[in-house]
């Protein structure tokens, strides 16, 4: 059983006996052919029924349908205008609150029909027009509504005898109100000769009873009782022929009872004013295109012919429903989804990053580890090997000294300065390896006490230009002991072959981290000394200072001597 949608009761005021309700129905409701189910809101508290559906849809389609009550019975014969039965609310209007700017009816008409009959009677033809919609400023009533002039116009067929003029309320579920006066036919024969023949309506009394029928008029029709007379238009002066069609399936009609003497080939021209409105009764359809996303309401009231609400409705409320990309909640779901992915991407990032940094941190203190066992071990047993062989080859020197020749002497001289020279290299070693040592203030410190010892043995003087508070930068051993070799070597090749009395190291640490070492001495200059002594190890500081990622300039000075810089970048932090 189609769903009951709920009904809003009024009272329409109406002189004589009550009026005859109807009941009105949304029986349903499809999109681009669906059926949509209708579901009741009463979780809500809502109990008016709904449909729903997306907005992306092309058409939607309502059916709906309205029953009168049979208990008005029809009129079959003449009777007391105080006794017929007011007309029932059959007439079914619809509105899309939200889309409609008023009530809606289905196109519905009258129809007017001249029909030419031979000299015995027989129809030997036809012609017809309409009656479309609600002329302006209708009122509700045909004798209360301004009327409109019309005519139309055809040529009687062969045989035509007479013409007879018909008004007529329409066919199948076709409902409404018509008022119709000064009918005039005009004939004009072939040779442009023209003669009206007014119709009036007259013979009726001045009560103008509704089933009076005025002098040459007849009712016609399935349902002769819905033609009527009633009082003049607006303006008027005469009675008015009505047609009150209260019946989808029925129809009233006027007919002129004699009609006009015409002739084949005249001109036959029906002219008229009246004033009507036409619509119809159920069941119905109502269709609408493309809606937008929204809140609406399908109603349907039933209405008298003329098109006056019976205050009987059906609503039906219509949620259309944005398309997915469209709705705040799904982005605000969308939203946090993404948000919510967001964090999580980052917290496993930033995890894989704090595992691989943990990771990092636990090889750099395992290698830190194993740089200081051979640190120690280099220290305890090579180290102390180095010094017992040194210390041997002395006293076996001073033993022997008085004893053999000078060569052997010498050699053993020889020997115990290359033990000497071993244990400072070891020391060396031993130094660069202790991960204690990897910063640029230990680095320097080191650095300035053995050029101070080196030169000291070698017999000259040194001059140090460091900064007196360095930080603590660290300083990763494979540079520190790059660099240290670089500036050791640039020292021994001053202190052998330059013949300079001083030499100057100084330190510089820029903003940016750049470290440089210069050593300058002042002795015979740079181009002299490589011609006295080739292969003063400057490839081998190049290549150093390139495998640090630092540049190696030599320049001479220009009061003589020369000047070695290396210049390198420091990381900023311990590498990962």
């Amino acid at each position: 059983m189609s769903p009951r949608l709920i009904v809003v009761l009024g009272m329409l005021c109406l002189s004589g006996p009550p009026a005859a309700w109807a009941e009105v129905r949304v029986t349903g409701a499809s999109v681009d052919g669906r059926a949509l189910p209708i579901s009741a809101e009463a979780a809500t508290g809502n109990e008016e029924p709904t449909v729903r559906f997306n907005s992306t849809s092309q058409q939607v389609t309502f059916s709906f349908e309205g029953e009168a009550d049979t208990s008005a019975s029809p009129v079959t014969g003449a009777r007391p205008a105080d006794t017929l039965p007011p007309p029932r609310g059959t007439r079914l209007r619809f509105r899309l609150d939200g889309r409609d700017a008023g009530w809606r009816d289905r196109p519905a008409q009258g129809r007017v029909i001249l029909r030419f009959v031979d000299a015995v009677g027989n129809t030997v033809g036809s012609d017809e027009t309409e009656l479309p919609g609600q002329t302006d400023d209708w009122q509700g009533s045909p004798e209360g509504s301004p009327p409109r002039p019309y005519s139309f116009s055809t040529i009687a067929p062969p045989l035509a005898a007479r013409v007879m003029a018909n008004f007529i309320s329409g066919y199948e579920q076709v409902v409404g109100a018509v008022g119709i006066d000064n009918v005039t036919i005009t004939i004009t024969s072939p040779d442009a000769v023209a003669v009206e023949h007014p119709m009036p309506i007259g013979g009726v009394d001045e009560a103008f009873h509704p089933l009076s029928t005025p002098a040459g008029w007849g009712r016609s029709g399935s349902r002769g009782e819905l033609s009527r007379v009633a009082g003049p238009t607006a303006g008027g002066d005469g009675p008015l022929l009505t047609i009150i069609d209260d019946d989808p399936q029925q129809y009233g009609a006027w007919t002129l009872t004699k009609g006009v003497a015409t002739e084949p080939g005249d001109t036959v021209t029906l002219s008229w004013r009246a004033s009507h409105s036409f619509g119809e009764g159920g069941p119905l359809k109502a269709s609408y295109a493309s809606l937008s996303p929204g809140d609406y309401r399908f109603r349907v009231s039933a209405c008298f012919p003329g098109g006056q609400p019976t205050g009987v409705e059906a609503s039906l409320r219509v949620v259309v429903v944005p398309p997915w990309y469209q709705r705040a909640n799904v982005w605000l779901a969308i939203g946090i989804t993404m948000v919510a992915g967001a964090a999580l991407a980052a917290r496993q990032i930033a995890l894989q990053r704090l595992r691989r940094q943990l990771e990092a941190v636990e090889r750099e203190h395992a290698l830190e580890r194993e740089r200081a066992r051979i640190a120690r071990d280099l220290h305890d047993e090579v180290g102390a090997g180095l010094t017992e062989i040194a210390m041997q080859t002395a006293w076996l020197r001073r033993d022997v000294a008085e004893s053999v020749p000078p060569e052997t002497v010498a050699r053993a001289e020889k020997a115990c300065q290359a033990a000497i020279d071993l244990t400072r290299s070891v020391d060396a070693i031993v130094w660069a390896v202790n991960p204690a040592n990897d910063t640029l203030d230990r680095f320097v410190s080191y650095l300035t006490q053995a050029t101070e010892q080196f030169t000291d043995a070698a017999g000259l003087a040194v001059r140090f230009d460091v900064p007196t508070h360095l930080p603590a930068v660290p300083l990763p051993g494979l540079i520190r002991h790059g660099l240290f070799l670089i500036v050791r070597e640039a020292i021994n090749n001053a202190v052998k072959h330059a013949q300079c009395q001083l030499i100057r190291l100084s330190v510089q640490l820029d903003q940016n981290n750049l470290l440089t070492i210069t050593v300058e001495d002042d002795g015979r200059g740079f181009a002299r000394a490589a011609a006295h002594h080739p292969g003063l190890g400057l490839e081998s500081m190049q290549q150093r200072a390139a495998d640090l990622g630092g540049t190696l300039t030599i320049s001479p000075q220009p009061a003589g001597g020369t000047r070695v810089a290396i210049a390198i970048s420091l990381p900023t932090s311990t590498p990962v």
